[in-house]
């Protein structure tokens, strides 16, 4: 049987691990800070290999770096021994559901699951601490305990971690806010898929350190562009700043990178309205294959119901006529406007002022001749038609989106009340990550949220499914702070934001239209706290009795079948989404079914034999048990041996924690 760890991989000794398959010379051992020997590199001896390359001494170099950037990467490879307990009665539809919200910290929690979601993450969205001199952030030091969490002025958060205020007066405020955002990048890289993207919002206080950060953990040919979103307008206060010789900010930013570098990264298209009619389309196919004009459909330049004495232009007329607007949207696939194109000559049988229909490659082309006997394709009003991705969603003429996403000054009118919750701290729009997602997110991905705060992303991956009928998973994160604000005593962020999903889904369902019939709006709720098993590791001065007392199991006496299995389903790569069944021994012993056959766990102490051998008959690939299931080490040796007469594809996959 197998043991398995307490605590996640320890990520710098897998790099050494790559270093040693093309360096093998420059591994060697040495002692740690508490004197046990490790494996380590030996750096002059990797200088000297790389002496052609090195730049070494006070050389003038391009480097980023800034006070506690060794420890931020140290940290980020640094292993921990904390676990994820699940959270049933504080979730909806635990059973079934493939949404996850965890409770925590997130640092600790996306070591958790790093193993296990490695390059399984399609999209990354997160909306930081800005670090505009109010900010909370962590001081990732983890050495405050819960009790004195507990006992103390309420700054802590329930994994030991500090939360402070990082002012502007502090020494070392962009350093603070670079060592929070370090190491929770690098993690997010690992479980981003090869072609997986991440989005990142942010205000001008960081931004420039923000897209360093990035390049140096993604590399600067993962940088995919920075998006300008207008969240403001010059209105109020902003006119009397301006009018001081400010210039007044109204928009923010997101910065996109994608994992392996590619830049052509939309899985849809987003469009916004033209804010004029595109008066190249003025010409119009007839069927007879002659090209008229669109002004034979109607006398746009004095239309009848605006009794105009100047005459008006294709772009006027349709803004001011209803009548002309009308007849317009009636001839979209008659109406175009002529273009260049490339691979056509004369031969294709084109004449002047005719048109053709002409296929190349399974694409549709239209044709005709200009004066000068040059081909040119046709485009029809009818491509460029269609619904917008504007706050009001209309339909019309239509343009692609680039990186200037305007009007979204309109929701930050009513964002403090989206999902039917008042919170006025921070909330992006539900339109803003809905459509980082649509053009992000493959209709069947995973969208992790390491800041989730209110839960919007949970909302916004709601709508996009039920737009596009996909099947979009949720995985945020978020530290359980108590809200000071009034009306929220004694409530965190993720109270708020659970509240907030629950909303979220009854307003789909009880308002409609609900396009997508199996929407999936649960989520199983899980919370990031110390190992599942005891601390037994004490020095001789340190044992007592008590300790021997209660030697007689590894397990934490507060943790039940629910909390081990989650950990196992980690350990051995199993996603939380994994489905879970609870099934009875025909002797009455209980056990977890985990995808199936993939996994088979039974955490009853003295297990007996009838039991073992039903789990066996299962044909389970991994099964696990506690520590105390057998009463004795020959009933672990007949455990193996069931398993191998009756099950032999479980094999030597069998555990016990």
């Amino acid at each position: 049987m197998q043991k398995l760890s307490n605590q996640s991989k320890d990520i710098s000794q897998e790099n050494i691990k790559k270093v040693e398959e093309l360096f093998p010379n420059c591994v060697t051992e040495t002692y740690d800070k508490d004197g046990n020997l490790v494996r380590s590199i030996d750096f002059d001896i990797l200088r000297q290999d790389l002496s052609g390359h090195v730049v070494e001494g006070p050389k003038e170099r391009y480097q980023f770096n800034w006070p506690g950037k060794r420890e931020a990467i140290l940290l980020a490879n640094a292993p921990t021994t904390n676990t994820l307990r699940p959270l049933p009665e504080k979730s909806v539809d635990f059973e079934n559901t493939k949404n996850v919200y965890i409770e925590g910290d997130n640092l600790e929690a996306l070591k958790i699951l790093r193993e296990t979601y490695m390059g399984k993450i399609d999209m990354i969205y997160i909306d930081p601490p800005y670090n505009t001199g109010g900010d909370l952030i962590y001081k990732d030091d983890f050495k405050t305990t819960i009790s004195e969490f507990l006992n103390g002025s309420g700054d802590v958060d329930n994994d030991g971690n500090r939360l402070l205020i990082n002012n502007e007066s502090n020494g070392r405020f962009h350093s603070d806010w670079l060592n929070l955002m370090l190491p929770r990048i690098t993690l997010a890289r690992d479980v981003l898929k090869d072609n997986g993207l991440i989005f990142i919002s942010i205000d001008e206080n960081e931004v420039e350190n923000l897209k360093r950060i990035c390049n140096f953990i993604f590399g600067e040919d993962s940088f995919v562009c920075t998006l300008h979103v207008q969240m403001s307008t010059t209105q109020g206060m902003k006119v009397k700043a301006a009018k001081e010789g400010n210039i007044v900010k109204n928009a923010e930013y997101i910065l996109c990178y994608s994992k392996d570098g590619h830049k052509n990264i939309a899985y849809q298209l987003l469009y916004d309205l033209r804010e004029k009619y595109d008066e190249h389309y003025s010409l119009l196919l007839h069927e007879d294959g002659t090209i008229g004009q669109v002004s034979e459909l109607y006398d746009f330049r004095f239309p009848k119901d605006c009794h105009n004495t100047v005459p008006y232009s294709l772009a006027d007329a349709y803004k001011n006529s209803s009548e002309f607007a009308q007849i317009v949207r009636s001839h979209l696939a008659q109406i175009v406007r002529s273009d260049k194109v490339t691979g056509f000559n004369i031969l294709d049988g084109l004449k002047k002022g005719y048109w053709k229909k002409i296929c190349r490659d399974g694409k549709e082309y239209l044709l005709t001749l200009d004066l000068k006997g040059n081909v040119r394709q046709l485009l029809r009003l009818s491509d460029s038609w269609g619904k917008t991705d504007g706050y009001y969603g209309e339909e019309g003429l239509r343009k692609v989106r680039g990186d200037w996403w305007s009007g979204f000054y309109v929701d930050m009118g009513n964002v403090s009340k989206e999902g039917n919750v008042t919170f006025k701290s921070g909330k992006k729009p539900v339109r803003l990550i809905k459509q980082l997602i649509k053009i992000g997110c493959p209709k069947n991905g995973i969208i992790l949220d390491f800041f989730s705060g209110s839960g919007t992303t949970a909302e916004a991956v709601f709508a996009q499914n039920n737009e596009d009928n996909g099947d979009r998973q949720f995985f945020l994160i978020q530290i359980p702070q108590v809200i000071e604000e009034p009306g929220f005593e004694n409530k965190t962020i993720c109270d708020l934001a659970e509240q907030r999903i629950k909303n979220a889904a009854k307003n789909y369902y009880d308002l409609g239209p609900l396009i997508h019939e199996k929407l999936d709006t649960g989520y199983r709720t899980f919370m990031v706290d110390s190992s599942n098993k005891k601390d037994i590791l004490s020095t001789p001065k340190e044992t007592q009795l008590s300790l021997l007392e209660n030697a007689d199991s590894a397990i934490k006496p507060d943790r039940n079948s629910l909390d081990l299995v989650t950990q196992v389903m980690l350990q051995l790569g199993i996603t939380l989404d994994a489905e879970l069944k609870v099934g009875k021994f025909a002797g009455g012993g209980e056990y977890y079914a985990v995808n199936g056959n993939d996994l088979v766990c039974c955490f009853d102490k003295n297990i007996s034999e009838s039991d073992i051998e039903e789990m066996a008959r299962m044909q389970p690939l991994n099964v696990a048990f506690r520590d105390d299931s057998f009463a004795s080490d020959q009933d672990e040796v007949n455990c193996e041996q069931i398993f191998k007469t009756l099950s032999p594809i479980t094999g030597k996959n069998i555990f016990v924690l």
